[in-house]
């Protein structure tokens, strides 16, 4: 994600001339992303509460992202006004969350369920921007952010089955990487809400050296 973004504000500023966003390779560049992304959450969910659910850790993690997505969506009205966040990505692993905390004790229904979901959009049996649907003419027509339900509930959802393999397995690799990334892990939000502005000023500050 980093790197994705990093991209993009090289084109936004006129550096390079590379199709960032959505151009051949980089949209599917940007749906690998979200589904490590989203499929992490379902895997993190499982190795944490696999084991028995921890009400405190859950709590405070819900509520640092429940604090982030509200400041994502303020900060956008401000910004962006007119296509403003109401549902993106931190808003919709705040609900992802809880929902996959229900299936954390039955991994394969949630692999199931997951394969169900993402087989179902392909086929187009899913309404992409259910539930607001029933809402859009109090929404912007365009938003800023936007990650649906569907198919990106289902990858999570396999993300807890694949939590439970690792958890029940613990290959060698999975032990390398909690040494190793464990910072990175521990914070991931600090991370994803610091990047980009941190990315944006510094470019915006090279390009005014240039000019």
């Amino acid at each position: 994600m980093v790197i994705f973004h990093f991209c993009f504000d090289l084109r936004y500023f006129g550096f390079v001339d590379w199709g960032v966003p959505n151009g051949e390779g980089w949209w599917q560049f940007r749906y690998l992303i979200l589904s490590l992304f989203i499929g992490t959450v379902g895997i993190s969910m499982s190795l944490a509460q696999g084991d028995g659910f921890k009400r405190k850790p859950f709590l405070i993690r819900q509520g640092k992202l429940l604090g982030a997505a509200v400041l994502i969506t303020l900060m956008s009205l401000f910004i962006f006004p007119q296509s403003w966040i109401f549902f993106g990505i931190l808003h919709f692993i705040f609900v992802a969350s809880l929902i996959c905390l229900f299936f954390v004790r039955i991994p394969l229904i949630a692999l199931v369920l997951g394969v169900g979901i993402v087989f179902a959009h392909i086929l187009g049996f899913t309404e992409p921007f259910w539930p607001f649907s029933y809402i859009r003419d109090s929404l912007p027509s365009h938003t800023e952010d936007f990650v649906p339900f569907f198919p990106w509930l289902g990858v999570a959802l396999i993300g807890v089955y694949l939590g439970f393999l690792i958890q029940q397995r613990k290959p060698a690799f999975c032990r390398l990487f909690e040494t190793k990334t464990a910072f990175i892990g521990r914070h991931a939000l600090l991370i994803y809400l610091l990047h980009q502005p941190l990315l944006f000023e510094g470019f915006s500050l090279f390009d005014l050296l240039l000019s």
